[in-house]
């Protein structure tokens, strides 16, 4: 075996295996404690550093998106192996994997502009799903250019009132 297929090897470990069955199964980004926590609830023994060093191996290895929320790391299995980004509900975790039609062009042009050589990013949208917006009666945002049949569009203070953008 060559050093480049040595290095690109992984090894399948019986925690590798653990980690990846808990995140197939969930919607979400998940902490390395709480895939530790759910499979301790299952009976698994798996010790909170064996879950940290496999979840960052995978992440560094493609096999995992990472996202950083309050200087926490939190993982997710890939579904896409190429760059993408998400949007999260900031409510039950739900996450899927979206496009932004001309995103990546736009950034290399930014880049370039600015004399930028080596450009990488991170873009996650946190926002409520559908499910939890309906738990709260939360109606769906107005379309841009639009404002509210009962008047003009109006943005808190600090005191939280209502005041007007006009």
């Amino acid at each position: 075996m060559s050093i480049e297929q040595t290095a690109t090897t992984r090894r399948v470990t019986r925690p590798r295996l653990l980690i990846t069955q808990v995140l197939a199964e969930l919607s979400r980004f998940a902490t390395a404690q709480e895939i530790t926590d759910i499979l301790r609830e299952r009976g698994t023994r798996i010790g909170t550093a064996t879950a940290y060093r496999n979840v960052q191996m995978m992440a560094s290895q493609g096999e995992l998106d990472v996202i950083h929320v309050n200087g926490e790391a939190l993982y997710r299995e890939c579904s896409d192996q190429h760059h993408h980004h998400h949007i999260v509900c900031h409510e039950c975790g739900r996450t899927i994997e979206i496009e932004i039609p001309g995103l990546e062009q736009w950034i290399d042009k930014a880049a370039k502009q600015l004399k930028y050589q080596t450009i990488a990013h991170e873009l996650e949208i946190f926002d409520l799903c559908p499910k939890c917006a309906a738990k709260h009666a939360i109606e769906p945002p107005l379309s841009v250019g639009t404002s509210p049949k009962d008047g003009p569009l109006t943005t808190p203070d600090d005191t939280g009132r209502r005041r007007s953008n006009k």
